[in-house]
């Protein structure tokens, strides 16, 4: 075989090898992340606060036992509903804390009606980016004040939320909670009844 043409193979060996390597390494590079922000993740020891703010709804009462009750008008008016929420974050999605809350409203004869429930709650957060859909389990201890009767009850508020993430810290959404609030009656167990309230509140919520 010629001289030149053994020089002419060699050069194109070594051109193929070196055009293959380089279309390697431009495979090999990671790609670019997309651009704003990332997914938000949250990992153990992270906090919230949140304060949420609109209506009351009052739907019913119903009587005891639960399979085969009666229902009757609450006679309360819409009110106002209002709480504060503290949370800790225990990975990306399970989170638990405490919130306080109020709802002030009036009976059909304008007495002045109260409730401040005092919960713990345990909730679970469905991201899909820039929202999350937290949904959560709150109970314990709800105040209620009728003018001047006093009443202390258990109180259940499972509910949802859906939330705009504006940014790594704020985010702002809508709440759907419903109050159960069972009151017994010792003395005179005819009297039990479930009290069961809807609570539609804006949100605004602060991670850190």
């Amino acid at each position: 075989m010629p001289k030149k043409l053994i020089i002419v193979l060699l050069a194109a060996l070594l051109f193929l090898h070196l055009s293959a390597g380089t279309v390697f390494a431009q495979n090999e590079q990671p790609e670019e992340e997309p651009a704003g922000e990332p997914f938000t993740v949250y990992s153990l020891g992270q906090q919230t606060l949140a304060i949420s703010a609109g209506l009351f709804i009052p739907l019913f009462f119903q009587s005891f036992p639960i399979f085969s009750p009666t229902y009757e008008s609450t006679n309360i008016k819409l009110g106002a509903a209002l709480s504060l929420q503290w949370s800790v974050h225990l990975n990306n999605n399970w989170l638990t804390g405490i919130e306080v809350g109020g709802a002030l409203s009036k009976d059909i004869n304008d007495a002045a009606f109260f409730m401040l429930p005092i919960t713990a709650k345990v909730g679970y957060i469905i991201h899909f980016f820039p929202f999350e859909f937290p949904i959560y389990l709150g109970t314990g201890l709800n105040i209620a004040k009728l003018e001047d009767v006093l009443n202390l009850t258990w109180i259940l508020k499972p509910g949802f939320s859906s939330i705009w993430k504006y940014n790594i810290n704020w985010g702002f959404g809508l709440n759907v909670v419903y109050w159960w609030v069972p009151q017994f009656w010792p003395d005179d167990p005819d009297k039990g009844r479930m009290g069961n309230f809807l609570e539609l509140t804006l949100t605004a919520q602060y991670n850190f």
